[in-house]
């Protein structure tokens, strides 16, 4: 293999854990941020971890081996990614739950940032989970992971085993998703079944009035003021979540790494 050539791979290899790590965020759309832009930072990471990297031999690995290396660098850049970007999906899956019970999901719309359809809340609270993320310092965090995770797994150490312990940590982080969006919707759902509740007790007496169309406009405002109120709520238990995650994904790679 000539020199340039191994020039190119070693940057391929180096970019493809940074790569997958932020491709996982919303934040990092194709929609939102220019493919130039985006892949520009990807290469200046990976030129940086590949200085963090202990010397090694390229021409003692083989194909097979490369094709390994890239899948598991591949495989921990989703792991870093998924577990910073999981309270991101689960408090815009809240935003969603709360417009399926409102009844506005029938006017969803196209979100920028994710580059698919959601409702109106839906894409106010994804767009309030990304600003909290930066000005929380999540991207910070995430790029002192990545680069503590060449630690654990450098570029040319082989795969090891994995532990079973590690993947039991990575499958409740899909049921920690599912009970936050329930956990950041509660509040509002539970005021929405309360006016479901009087609405029918008025309904009962006064069979004539059509509840229905009256429900989806005092929903809408209520689901609208309490979501208001509960934003320095929100902001407040996603930066908690985010400062988190380094310890959480630190003592995960080290489980998958033994």
């Amino acid at each position: 293999m000539s020199g340039w050539a191994d020039q190119v791979l070693l940057l391929g290899v180096g970019t493809a854990r940074v790569a997958c790590a932020f491709a996982m965020l919303p934040l990092f759309a194709n929609e939102t941020v220019p493919a130039l832009v985006r892949n520009s930072i990807f290469v200046g990471m990976g030129l940086i971890s590949l200085v963090l990297q202990p010397p090694f031999d390229m021409a003692a690995i083989g194909a097979t081996r490369w094709v390994g290396i890239f899948a598991k660098e591949a495989f921990v850049g989703l792991i870093i990614g998924f577990f910073f970007g999981s309270v991101l999906w689960a408090l815009e899956a809240a935003g969603q739950i709360i417009d399926t019970k409102v009844g506005a999901t029938m006017a969803q719309i196209v979100d920028p940032l994710s580059g698919h359809q959601t409702s109106l809340n839906g894409a106010f609270l994804g767009r309030l989970a990304n600003i909290v993320f930066i000005f929380s310092g999540g991207l910070s965090l995430i790029v002192r992971v990545l680069i503590e995770s060449y630690a654990v797994w450098p570029i040319a150490a082989p795969a090891p085993a994995l532990d079973p312990r590690g993947l039991q940590l990575f499958e409740a982080e899909f049921g920690r998703m599912m009970v936050l969006s329930v956990l950041f919707a509660a509040p509002v759902l539970t005021v929405l079944f309360l006016i479901d509740l009087a609405l029918g007790l008025m309904n009962r007496f006064a069979q004539q009035l059509n509840v229905f169309t009256l429900s989806m406009s005092i929903k809408a405002f209520a689901a609208t003021l309490i979501i208001l109120m509960l934003l320095s709520g929100y902001t407040l238990a996603l930066t908690r979540d985010i400062t988190s995650r380094p310890q959480v994904l630190h003592g995960l790679l080290e489980r998958f790494g033994r």
